[in-house]
């Protein structure tokens, strides 16, 4: 693989972008089955459909110089308001980030997360927040590399 652009989503870059949402989607079902549901597509057409027409959401893609989808990310911007118990703010938050297992270790995740820092930065975000699962130690490895610090942890006690 040559150089890799980071692009905005485009409709035509659904099959693409399905496949990887499985990907993410398989991982989470194999990690917890107590949770996750098994789901063939994990988004439907008319799902990215929406996201892409949708006024807070940003949908972007990794394709590499031959064309090909290698990776997905989508945010969306939340702003938090009139919330007695917390600061107003606007946060830029990270639904997911997926680069293909096999153009892992290209620095492709790392221009995936530039492209959305800047986009924060463009939106005059106070924050970028993200929620990675704790089986997930890859991600959290690898956001830790970029600087991001844990907030806090969501906690389980499985009762039956």
């Amino acid at each position: 693989m040559n150089e890799v652009n980071i692009r905005r989503a485009e409709s035509r870059d659904y099959p693409r972008v399905s496949a990887l949402m499985d990907e993410l989607h398989r991982m989470h079902v194999e990690a917890r089955p107590d949770i996750y549901r098994p789901l063939q597509p994990r988004m439907s057409q008319q799902e990215f459909e929406d996201l892409l027409n949708a006024e807070d959401r940003y949908l972007y893609v990794a394709e590499a110089t031959e064309g090909e989808i290698c990776g997905y990310g989508s945010a969306q911007l939340n702003k938090i308001q009139n919330v007695e118990l917390l600061m107003d703010r606007d946060v830029l938050f990270i639904n997911e980030i997926i680069i293909d297992q096999m153009h892992r270790g290209r620095h492709i995740g790392q221009k995936m997360m530039a492209v959305l820092v800047e986009l924060g930065n463009e939106l005059q975000a106070d924050h970028l927040e993200l929620t990675v699962a704790s089986f997930n130690q890859g991600a959290q490895e690898f956001y830790e590399k970029l600087g991001l610090v844990v907030r806090s942890s969501r906690m389980e006690y499985i009762l039956s």
